[in-house]
């Protein structure tokens, strides 16, 4: 009977152990898969990238405003006006 438990617990244990390891190996991929190289979060990373691309795109969307303007300036000093205030009177 004790060769029995002692084959049921062995078993048990080695099935315990597996399944630990297994864990802890998967935890460890999972930390490989959501960071760089050099071990650092990949959502740091990611997130100030995403930054340098928003200041970059403000940056763009400031220069097309500033050249809109210009064309707008050059177009209506250019082209005499539609309509003047004093026209009406």
């Amino acid at each position: 009977m004790s060769d029995a438990i002692g084959v049921a617990l062995i078993a048990a244990v080695s099935s315990l152990v597996g399944s630990l390891l297994t864990f802890i190996v998967g935890i460890r991929s999972l930390r490989r898969s959501v960071s760089t190289s050099n071990g650092e979060p990949l959502g740091r990373v990611l997130e100030g990238r995403l930054d340098r691309v928003e200041r970059r795109l403000d940056g763009l969307d400031r220069s097309i405003s500033e050249v809109r303007e210009w064309l707008a300036f050059r177009e209506g000093g250019e082209r005499p006006p539609f309509w003047t205030p004093g026209g009406l009177g």
